[in-house]
């Protein structure tokens, strides 16, 4: 009996748990099911609006490529939804070519010298500058007799003058000088062939080159034996022929070398010309050097042409240093050279 009882509860205490179950899992699937449609539909919706904002910036895209030409997004560029731009295949297959390191260098070469011509502005600054190296010369040394001249006056105003143009010209700097000549002195120069810049230009290197060749002149002229001049005038010289035949080609023989010092140094000096607008070789090479934007053949070549003039131009000296020599003078007499 007591087993009947217990399975008879047994069997209505499950079937009494199965309806509990049953009413508590209807509606928790029925919450499960609407929110799974719900995140199904709001993820659908996101999408929907995604794309049709890619949409639009595919449009915004071509409508601001047929307006502005000049925008960095160009035809076929996509932005997407990073904000990253990605170019088109034939953006991605224009891959620039690589150039050798010679390559660059004979292109570099080409625009410095090749195009339009430029060589020849190296040419005419070269004879501009040569131009103003020799005549600069030429004047400073006749500007140097003077100043000599006036260094061993008796008359002590002359020597005093003489001392403060040679400390003004030594104080100063050259272009200093060369600046106050223009935009001070020769202000109102003005030539019917058009070479102001380059007269300036010329004055004050002469200037400067004399007060510096009339001391070495001074100091050659200075260091002759007195004894030489006595006798050259009891033979019954006049002072012309003393300073001709005696003076001079001894003072000249010592006083060359350093002569050809000022000289090389004046050629490089007139490197400074171009501040007042003078085309000579360093302003040329400015010039090709702000068009190219290249720096490295205008610069060398500016050096290498100064270099090899310079070297020229000492050659020169040094065949007039070995025509003074006595010893050799006394060997050409002899037979015993060519030259």
């Amino acid at each position: 009996m007591r087993t009947k009882l217990s399975t008879v509860s047994s069997g209505s205490a499950s079937r009494s748990s199965r309806r509990c179950f049953l009413v508590l899992s209807i509606p928790t699937v029925a919450f499960l099911l609407t929110l799974f449609c719900w995140s199904s539909g709001g993820n659908g919706a996101d999408a929907n609006s995604a794309n049709k904002e890619q949409a639009d910036s595919v449009v915004l895209v071509s409508t601001r490529f047929e307006v502005n030409h000049a925008d960095f997004i160009t035809f076929g560029d996509v932005l997407t939804s990073s904000g990253v731009k990605s170019n088109s295949s034939q953006e991605k297959s224009a891959v620039p070519e690589r150039k050798t390191f010679w390559q660059k260098q004979y292109r570099s070469f080409e625009k410095t010298f090749i195009v339009e011509g430029r060589w020849r502005l190296f040419a005419n600054g070269l004879a501009v500058t040569l131009g103003i190296t020799i005549a600069s010369t030429i004047l400073g040394t006749f500007f140097a007799f003077i100043q000599c001249a006036m260094r061993r006056s008796r008359r002590r105003w002359l020597r005093y003058l003489a001392k403060i143009y040679i400390g003004i010209m030594q104080g100063t700097p050259l272009l200093v000088v060369l600046l106050i000549m223009y935009y001070v002195v020769f202000a109102s120069l003005s030539t019917p062939w058009g070479m102001e810049k380059e007269i300036v230009s010329t004055i004050a290197l002469a200037l400067n080159f004399a007060a510096y060749a009339g001391e070495m002149m001074r100091a050659g002229v200075d260091g002759i034996d007195k004894g030489l001049i006595e006798a050259a005038r009891a033979l019954g010289f006049g002072r012309f022929q003393v300073f001709t035949k005696v003076i001079f080609p001894i003072a000249a023989r010592r006083i060359l070398p350093v002569y050809k010092g000022e000289f090389i140094s004046l050629l490089k000096s007139t490197s400074i010309v171009g501040y007042i607008a003078t085309q000579d070789l360093t302003k040329a090479s400015d010039i090709v050097r702000a068009r190219t934007y290249e720096a490295f053949f205008p610069l060398v070549a500016t050096a290498i042409i100064y270099l090899i003039s310079a070297h020229l131009l000492a050659s020169v000296f040094a065949f007039m240093e070995y025509r003074l020599d006595p010893v050799n003078r006394r060997k050409r007499a002899k037979g015993e050279v060519n030259v």
